[in-house]
């Protein structure tokens, strides 16, 4: 190569090293697979209920033999060792009480599958086997495994039962109307069908940021409708956490950090925080009803003074993570702090502006004689439009009144002093000042609510309006 086309060759490179400099790409790939260490996503989060199993009051001898096949069949078929196990632990604590008697019967596993799929002398148990089968593939969730699952059950039965249970199988996987032979199971088939439909949509992925103390744990309990994440005055979030929807309300929390589960109690999610990453799916309770997939990516305050590496992961997942909205909390009582401003110059220079939204939190403790919705409303959006954002989302909201309402929704009891906070927001958003739904471009009128308390406040709150943006799209 002559020495002028090395010349150009180095300048080119260095050309695109300080473009790339001025001019941040976010970046598209999807997140590396080591977040799931081992899992796969699409089942993580699947929602199974089983408060209602049939089996559920049957004798114990009778759970034992239909756990022992179920983990007989699953163990056989499945290609996720971790998920499976984390999976077959909730149906152990269904139905088996005594671990020694599962080791004893569980020897003879040929006799143990007939008692439970083969009715010739039982026919009342006629249903058992098309149960099992809808167990099966619940946990296992792929058409490839569940076949081979229904292959290795097809030799225990009948020609009849068969041809039942390959019905069975082709109902699955389509709308058709559940036919009657099938009707106590009906339910495990609309389990089923839900969690088909919800994976196979694209996931939309929302990044949360903020400084300290602006309410980012709130505001994210107040999205999920439960206390997923700490809150505190202090730095709470020490590191990346993936919060995910599931398809429907089965009443557990998954929890996927260095261990899986999928029953987390609240001890449990709190301890997630000493996790390097960790992944979390709940179903999303909302006012805005939608069945979107969506995916929480919480992020550390940028702004810590005890550990300074939270602002660097912050910013590092800003520009590395593959997101479609980008959530900014501004808390009302800090607007234009140097550490805030800093922080929103970032975010400009490295995020596409139309995937902004700016929530200003924390507007339900201010007090009519001395502070403004309004004007702290139009002190945001001149500070956001002198930092170059010509028309910024601006959603007024009051994340901790939000996340109560969603409680109550839900007839969730609260505690004396949420009782007393409730019925003081209650009271305050009654009053027009406190309206945050007229900030928004279309604010839903009083007949929508119908006169429905908790809906009219979830307008009030700002809650539907900012649910409205962010699920909207994704129902379009």
């Amino acid at each position: 190569m002559k020495r002028n086309e090395k010349i150009m060759v180095v300048a080119n490179k260095l050309k695109g090293m300080i473009d790339k400099y001025k001019n941040p790409i976010h970046t598209s790939k999807q997140p590396v697979s080591y977040q799931f260490r081992g899992v796969n996503k699409n089942k993580f989060v699947t929602s199974i209920c089983t408060s209602k199993h049939p089996l559920k009051n049957s004798s114990k001898k009778t759970k034992l033999f239909y756990f022992l096949a179920l983990e007989h069949f699953v163990n056989s078929c499945a290609s996720d060792v971790k998920y499976t196990k984390a999976r077959l632990l909730q149906y152990r604590n269904l139905f088996v009480y005594d671990e020694t008697l599962t080791t004893q019967i569980g020897n003879n596993i040929e006799k143990t599958i007939k008692a439970v799929v083969d009715d010739f002398l039982q026919p009342w148990k006629r249903q058992q086997c098309f149960l099992l089968f809808c167990d099966i593939a619940l946990i296992i969730m792929e058409k490839a495994q569940i076949k081979k699952a229904f292959v290795m059950i097809t030799n225990y039965i009948s020609k009849r039962k068969k041809k039942y249970l390959n019905e069975l199988f082709e109902i699955f996987y389509n709308d058709n109307k559940i036919p009657l032979a099938f009707l106590r199971i009906s339910n495990f088939i609309i389990q089923f069908r839900k969690n088909i439909s919800f994976v196979i949509q694209q996931e939309m992925r929302i990044l949360i940021t903020a400084t300290m103390s602006a309410g980012k744990s709130t505001l994210i309990n107040a999205i999920v409708g439960k206390p997923i994440t700490k809150t505190a005055q202090e730095a709470c979030t020490n590191n990346l956490c993936y919060i995910y929807n599931k398809p429907f309300e089965d009443n557990n929390i998954h929890l996927l950090a260095s261990l899986v589960s999928f029953s987390a109690t609240y001890d449990e999610l709190i301890a997630k925080e000493k996790e390097t990453i960790c992944n979390v799916a709940s179903f999303f309770r909302t006012f805005y009803k939608t069945q979107a997939r969506v995916c929480l990516i919480d992020t550390p305050g940028v702004n810590s003074a005890i550990n300074r590496d939270h602002g660097k992961l912050a910013r590092k997942a800003i520009i590395e993570e593959n997101y479609d909205k980008l959530i900014y909390i501004l808390n009302a009582h800090s607007l234009g702090t140097d550490d805030e401003i800093k922080h929103l110059k970032y975010v400009y220079k490295n995020v596409p502006h139309n995937k902004i939204i700016f929530v200003i939190n924390k507007l339900d403790s201010f007090r009519k004689s001395d502070d403004s919705v309004s004007e702290s409303i139009k002190l945001v959006k001149t500070d956001l439009q002198k930092i170059g954002y010509k028309n910024p989302v601006i959603c007024p909201f009051s994340a901790y009144f939000s996340f109560l309402l969603k409680m109550k929704q839900n007839n969730e009891e609260l505690d004396s002093d949420e009782q007393d906070v409730f019925d003081l927001y209650i009271k305050k958003f009654n009053k027009p000042e406190y309206d945050l739904s007229k900030y928004y471009d279309k604010p839903v009128g009083e007949p929508f609510h119908n006169g429905d308390e908790l809906m009219k406040m979830s307008f009030i709150s700002g809650l539907y309006c900012l649910e409205n943006i962010l699920y909207g799209e994704a129902m379009k």
